[in-house]
This record gives C-alpha cells, sequence and structure tokens, in this order.
C-alpha cells in the first residue's frame, strides 16, 4: 500500500493507494499549525480507513519546490515515521511533475507533446518546469524532466517558449496562473482542471506506476530514493 503526503502550497493533502486504486483522500487547509497537526491528521486519516503504518510498504511525499516550511514538517514527520517503521520504504517526488501528472490524460487527449507545471512562489512569480509526455514506451516514466525548474514572471512565458524552443499549440500548461494565460499567448493550450495545485492524489498515482513498472529512477529528476526538500532559490519561512 502507498501512502501519499502533500504540501507544497497553501494545503495538506493525503492519499492511500493499493495496486494503482485510490483507496482514499484527504484535504486540508494549511492555518501555520502544521507541525502540530501533522502526526495526528495522519494517524487520524489511517485510522479512520482502517489502517496502520505495518500496513504502508512506501510513503511518498511531494518535495517542492513550493511552501518551505510546508515541505521542510513533512520531510521531518515522514522520517521520524520512517524511524518506527524500519519496513517501509520512502519516495520523494518533484511536487511540479505529481501536478504534471494530473495534466497527463488532459494532454494526450489535446495532442500535446509537452507540459509545463507551475507552482506559486508565494512572491511576484511562478515556479515552473517543461515536461515531454512520453507517447509511446508504457515501460517507461509517463514523461521526463527537459530542464531545470525555474522562478519565472507570467509576462516572461513568452521568453521561457522561445528559450526552449517550443511551439505553443504542443504544449499544455497547469497550475498556478493558469487563468491568466488563457487567450494571452497564440495557440497555447491551458488546462481545464478546476483544482490546478500540488495534490497528493498525483503523487499517489505517479508513485503506483513506478512501483508497478519497476522503474528505475534514478537521474530522472521526477522522483527520488531520498527525502530532501528541492530548494530553486534560498527558502523563505512561509
Amino acid at each position: 500500500m502507498i501512502f501519499s503526503i502533500e504540501s507544497s502550497s497553501s494545503n495538506l493533502s493525503f492519499a492511500l493507494y493499493t495496486n494503482e486504486r485510490l483507496i482514499n483522500k484527504l484535504f486540508v487547509p494549511i492555518n501555520n499549525e502544521l507541525s502540530e497537526i501533522i502526526i495526528p491528521t495522519i494517524k487520524n486519516f489511517l485510522i479512520n480507513n482502517s489502517i496502520t503504518f505495518k500496513n504502508i510498504s512506501t510513503i511518498t511525499i511531494g518535495c517542492g519546490p513550493g511552501s518551505f516550511t510546508g515541505i521542510r514538517v513533512v520531510i521531518a514527520a515522514t522520517k521520524g515515521i520512517k524511524t518506527s517503521n524500519i519496513n517501509m520504504k520512502s519516495i520523494g517526488i518533484n511536487s511540479l511533475a505529481g501536478l504534471a501528472m494530473s495534466a497527463l490524460e488532459e494532454a494526450k487527449g489535446k495532442n500535446c507533446k509537452y507540459i509545463i507545471a507551475s507552482i506559486d512562489t508565494k512572491r511576484d512569480d511562478m515556479f515552473v518546469q517543461l515536461f515531454k509526455i512520453n507517447h509511446l514506451d508504457k515501460s517507461k516514466i509517463p514523461f521526463s524532466v527537459m530542464n531545470e525548474i525555474r522562478a519565472i514572471e507570467i509576462k516572461d512565458l513568452d521568453d521561457y517558449l522561445l528559450i526552449h524552443q517550443l511551439v505553443a499549440k504542443d504544449i499544455l500548461f497547469i497550475g498556478h496562473k493558469s487563468e491568466l494565460l488563457k487567450n494571452k499567448i497564440n495557440n497555447l493550450k491551458v488546462s481545464d482542471q478546476s483544482e490546478q495545485t500540488p495534490n497528493a492524489l498525483w503523487l499517489g498515482m505517479l508513485t503506483s506506476y513506478i512501483i508497478n513498472k519497476n522503474i528505475d529512477v534514478t537521474d530522472t529528476r521526477i522522483a527520488f530514493n531520498h527525502l530532501k526538500p528541492i530548494y530553486v532559490r534560498p527558502p523563505e519561512i512561509n
């Protein structure tokens, strides 16, 4: 069983998966008290689903980028859980990759070659990363990372496309400020999803795919065999 946790945005989310099937999920707004509520909230979620830590084979978390405090608290909590459950495996996931996973089928349906995922930086810009969709080999990870994570302002997205030699019609954009991009860049496709923030639901789905296909995540920049925050620039407490 896979237990996924995401806290890179202003919300905390959990999801439980077994054999790529969702068992249950939870979405909780964060109000600066995450360090106090994280362990009790996890325990209550598992109890409500008649599950203990011994039933969990893998715990996977969003490692950012995003909320420094949220990511740090969840990593600390997860390491504590693993210390008491030595047979439990852990996987860290690039939160932008989790967000891209949420848009994968939509992007395929719109005949896109790429997904650009974005997360709020809590400043005046956004963290973005480009992913190329794997349309052919189902034995491999669903998409690959095409560049490093960058923090850019929305007005600079046109330049971002030019730098990476991208054609707007080949791209699906999902995430922070997506609504502002509609009709702003010719032929750019913007996700229709109502929820476009990092969510444990998609971390769990991506982790299930990786485990069931026995994919080596080394050097993918999507998933990691260690739990470490992804920082794009010096962190701020938020």
